[in-house]
């Protein structure tokens, strides 16, 4: 009849295992988290303080423009957060509703009522 020696026989293979996928628990990279406690010995502070030196160590690769960039933003974040901490929620508010109580009424949205 027809030939089918190209067929693979057997049973389907499903892509995942039928008991689920088990997940590999990644290992902390700092000594600290691995030991559980905290350092409280010299050597053990010496530790910690030489990984955090070695992070300051790398070399910055960025131009004087983009050092200059970074800086300017960060300026302008510290000066909204200054101003955005000097208002109370209270009197945002207060703002925003005599800003709409100046506004023509023809800008008010429509009610949307569910029944009529």
């Amino acid at each position: 009849a027809i030939e089918m020696d190209n067929v693979i026989g057997g049973a389907l293979k499903l892509k995942k295992p039928i008991g689920g996928i088990k997940k590999k628990k990644k290992k902390s990279s700092s000594k600290v988290a691995v030991s559980g406690k905290e350092p409280d010995d010299a050597g053990e502070m010496e530790e910690v303080g030489s990984a955090a030196a070695a992070l300051d160590d790398v070399p910055d690769t960025r131009t004087t423009y983009e050092k200059k960039w970074d800086d300017q933003i960060k300026k302008l974040d510290d000066k909204r957060a200054k101003e955005s901490a000097k208002m109370t929620h209270r009197g945002r508010i207060d703002d925003f509703n005599h800003k709409l109580s100046l506004l023509s009424e023809h800008n008010d949205l429509p009610r949307v009522s569910g029944g009529a």
